[in-house]
């Protein structure tokens, strides 16, 4: 008597619509306009929720409703040192041909602006000219990936080539992280003098984030 086989089966594992875009994002990075790869990470996958109290720091409220409007009206080209789900939108504070952003993970283009480059920081200068940009925006870099002090050292020396003599740099930071970086930086940039940026932004007790201001010394 023969006895039939049952057919061999496979356990049908639901694939949900996030898990599905995951996938698919590298391809959509290639195929998709920006506006649409920022839609479906918005409002299919949500990735900016993790975010949503940073819109009330104090910090990033300085930042976007103070400083980053100030060095727009001031400065002619710009530069912002990484790109996240919450930076995207200060492009909107720029001229297309002012602001410029660098970041080294390339699913980061998405949050670039129409100038973006995908290197790493020490790597700008084999993107842009020596002296390309008259101001440096470095935030939440120290400390989230450029951590230990040769590699401070490295990032430091590319920003002063990158930016113009007499320049500003402005330089965000945690204190709770590492140490006060001003050792390593003192010797490419002098403190900067001018309101609003002639002496450190601090917000304490509530965070540890810092804002420092330097200005770009001469070659030695």
């Amino acid at each position: 008597m023969l006895i039939a086989e049952k057919p061999c089966t496979w356990p049908v594992v639901p694939l949900s619509a996030k898990s599905v875009l995951l996938r698919g994002a590298p391809l959509a990075r290639k195929i998709l306009p920006r506006w649409a790869q920022r839609f479906l990470l918005l409002h299919m996958l949500g990735v900016n929720r993790p975010y949503a109290r940073l819109r009330a720091v104090a910090s990033r409220l300085c930042l976007e409703r103070e400083l980053l409007p100030w060095i727009a009206q001031r400065y002619r080209h710009v530069l912002f040192v990484g790109t996240s789900s919450y930076t995207f939108h200060y492009e909107d504070l720029f001229r297309r041909d002012q602001y410029t952003t660098i970041e080294v993970q390339p699913r980061g283009a998405a949050w670039g602006a129409a100038d973006h480059i995908v290197a790493p920081i020490e790597e700008i200068g084999r993107h842009r000219p020596d002296g390309s940009f008259d101001s440096i925006i470095l935030n939440g870099v120290f400390g989230f990936g450029v951590d230990q002090p040769d590699h401070k050292r490295r990032v430091i020396a590319a920003l002063h080539r990158a930016l113009a003599p007499g320049g500003l740099l402005l330089v965000g930071w945690n204190t709770d992280l590492h140490d006060d970086p001003a050792p390593l930086l003192l010797p490419y940039f002098a403190p900067a003098g001018e309101e609003p940026c002639s002496e450190r932004r601090a917000f304490a007790p509530d965070e540890t984030h810092v804002y420092d201001f330097y200005t770009r010394r001469p070659d030695q």
